[in-house]
């Protein structure tokens, strides 16, 4: 009896310390919002820009893992576009013009 609750603990233990889904790197994201904020400022948008970017980067580190975010932004930028089409656009109230 005395085993399977200290196995049960160490199981349960393991179970709540595995994240998820890994969150994106820090640094990563911070150089993605400071080149979304600088595109806000360069649009003379800068307040909706600034929810736009928050948005994004709420939907970035939720739904990426690092790896993913360094396939999708790091490389094609088809790809890039492609991804924030489906993903920023719809969900972050940004109006393509």
């Amino acid at each position: 009896m005395k085993i399977n609750s200290v196995l049960s603990i160490f199981i349960f233990t393991i179970l709540i310390n595995l994240p998820l889904k890994a969150e994106v790197n820090k640094n990563d994201l911070n150089e993605f919002y400071d080149g979304c904020l600088d595109n806000a400022k360069k649009s003379d948008l800068y307040e909706e820009g600034l929810k736009i970017c928050k948005c994004a980067i709420n939907i970035i580190n939720t739904q990426l893992t690092n790896e993913e975010f360094q396939e999708i932004f790091a490389g094609d930028e088809k790809i890039t576009d492609t991804w924030m089409k489906e993903n920023i656009v719809p969900n972050c109230n940004f109006k393509t013009s």
